[in-house]
């Protein structure tokens, strides 16, 4: 049986919140992949004076627990409700739960965040998580019906695009006017708890949050030196749709960096009939 793209719809629940079932209109996402892999923690099991290594039960020790990391890319879009909430800065530190067709994925935490933005295509967001509690012991199927009667509107006017953002810089001390092309990425550093008596861990601990913006322009107004560079005032992107309007609250301040953030690489090329073309990258610790 083969099992199409239009039956697997990819949810993202409330952050906090346990494995239960997840509401489409709130939790919907507009997915343009998705993957999943299991991954056990094993190792032979070679015995002192034993010539073979086993019977086909006994072949592999278990050290740990079953890593599931899921992927998701997606765009930003206005009718999503509430499957974004995970990046405002207050839930950072929590889970969600996350429906692929109809596996539920439990105590999902982010490990990261990334966000691309080129002219005239679609701002694509992609996220990676940790499973604490996966979905195992059951087939892989979808959802024939799935967003019917819900009232969920995918109008191309609300979806975030590159021509469409707007970029804020009050660092015009390392920038030049005309950016080409954004890259976002944040970083969560996170430690698993596990208790006595339990395989999986219980939660994850968030050690650190650390954000980086990648920037091409046709220029630098600043040369670093061995120390960098650092932002005169806010850098701020917006990421909004057709008319300027905001996609979404949770990604509103997705994309900011303070007074005082590092520049801490540059770099510039040239070719042949083309224009000069620069690079910067500014970075922050958050936690």
């Amino acid at each position: 049986m083969s099992l199409s793209y239009s039956e697997f719809p990819v949810y993202i629940g409330q952050v906090g919140v346990g494995k239960t079932a997840i509401s489409e209109q709130d939790g919907y996402i507009l997915a343009t992949q998705a993957s999943v892999n299991y991954n056990t923690n094993h190792s032979p099991n070679r015995k002192q004076g034993s010539v073979g290594i086993g019977t086909t039960l006994d072949q592999f020790n278990y050290g740990g627990a079953l890593t599931v990391d899921i992927s998701i890319d997606c765009l930003l879009h206005t009718g999503m409700l509430s499957g974004l909430k995970f990046l405002e800065d207050g839930n950072q530190d929590n889970f969600v739960s996350i429906q692929l067709g109809s596996g539920l994925y439990g105590k999902c935490y982010a490990k990261d965040v990334s966000v691309d933005i080129v002219p005239f295509a679609p701002v694509s967001l992609k996220a990676n998580f940790t499973s604490l509690d996966p979905a195992v012991d059951q087939q892989i199927s979808g959802d024939p019906q799935v967003y019917q009667g819900i009232g969920v509107t995918t109008h191309s006017d609300a979806v975030a695009y590159g021509h469409t953002c707007g970029f804020r810089a009050g660092g015009a001390n390392v920038l030049n006017d005309t950016q080409s092309q954004i890259s976002f990425k944040r970083n969560y550093n996170r430690t698993p708890v596990y208790g006595i008596g339990s395989v999986n861990a219980s939660e994850m601990l968030l050690d650190g949050v650390e954000e980086e913006i990648n920037i091409n322009s046709t220029g630098l107004r600043n040369l670093i030196d061995f120390s960098g560079d650092f932002l005169e005032g806010p850098l701020i992107v917006d990421l909004c749709g057709i008319g300027g309007t905001a996609v979404m609250q949770e990604t509103k301040d997705l994309i900011s960096f303070p007074m005082g953030s590092r520049l801490l690489n540059e770099s510039f090329s040239m070719q042949g009939a083309e224009t000069l073309t620069t690079s910067a990258t500014i970075k922050q610790v958050k936690l």
